[in-house]
């Protein structure tokens, strides 16, 4: 009895955080790159909320790290183009006309809620995208630990 409880318990958890997950990106395309990519074989996908990101002052991380295809990246390149239009803050290098790797900061939700999409294009071809969101004071988390100051 103790393990069909646990069982349910735990299925209920690991829904409720894939709804808050999918809620974080609602209204971004980057949430498309999560949903497709998100547990084919050579991807990583983390996903965070609640007290796992008390520490570090934000509301929601998900992150996800794939190997090297053409399509995906083309993907990721595509989803990035139409969401950083949203941004009030951009940071970006780009090489050969893709983006290798940037910084979005996207307009506070009506809550105070600030948002972030984070993306690096590592030296042997994978590809991390990363999205965050916390209140006012998470901003300064994330520029000391992303933004590299002269």
């Amino acid at each position: 009895m103790k393990t069909t409880t646990f069982t349910l318990t735990f299925i209920t958890i690991l829904l409720t955080l894939t709804v808050f997950a999918a809620q974080a990106q609602e209204g971004l395309k980057i949430q498309s790159v999560f949903e497709k990519y998100g547990k084919q074989k050579g991807a990583t996908m983390v996903v965070l909320s609640g007290e796992a990101l008390h520490d570090y002052r934000l509301d929601k991380y998900r992150s996800i790290t794939i190997e090297y295809d053409k399509a995906i990246l083309n993907d990721i390149q595509n989803c990035l183009q139409a969401d950083k239009k949203q941004a009030r803050e951009i940071k970006e290098v780009i090489s050969n006309g893709i983006i290798s790797s940037g910084y979005y900061q996207l307009p506070a939700k009506e809550d105070r809620i600030h948002r972030y999409i984070l993306f690096k294009m590592a030296g042997d071809g994978t590809a991390t995208l990363i999205y965050m969101e916390g209140g006012p004071e998470s901003e300064a988390l994330i520029n000391r630990l992303f933004i590299k100051r002269k």
